[in-house]
């Protein structure tokens, strides 16, 4: 977040207005999210994993990620730039391949969905 210079007291107060780099693109980040959570591949990580169907998944991962939560923070403008958007969708198959037996169905969708992503994202992103 931007901190305005104006002081409120002691304390700054927060601008509401995010300032992106100009090469910052939203709809492409939106329009990448959207291809990921409709590939067929993508039901494992359409939202937060059950912590009462999986509670030791907790215990391993310390910054869990999925799509919805990815969605929520592009509508929400936590993203900054398309490297952001980047970081949190890899995590999700970072997280996917530290938990998962890569012969699992689980494991198996997290390596099919990452090199898709990977392509997607050199696609739409490419530097030109």
């Amino acid at each position: 977040a931007v901190v305005s210079t104006q002081s409120t007291g002691n304390k700054r107060s927060e601008d509401s207005r995010v300032r992106r780099p100009s090469c910052f693109n939203l709809e492409l980040c939106n329009s990448l999210l959207e291809e990921l959570k409709n590939h067929h591949c993508a039901w494992p990580f359409l939202s937060p994993v059950d912590r009462q169907q999986f509670p030791e998944y907790y215990k391993y991962i310390k910054h869990p990620m999925d799509f919805d939560t990815c969605t929520r923070k592009l509508q929400s403008n936590k993203y900054l730039t398309n490297e952001d958007l980047y970081k949190d969708i890899r995590l999700i198959f970072n997280n996917c391949h530290k938990f998962n037996e890569d012969e699992s169905e689980v494991g198996q969708a997290g390596l099919t969905m990452s090199c898709y992503f990977d392509k997607r994202y050199s696609e739409l992103f490419a530097k030109k």
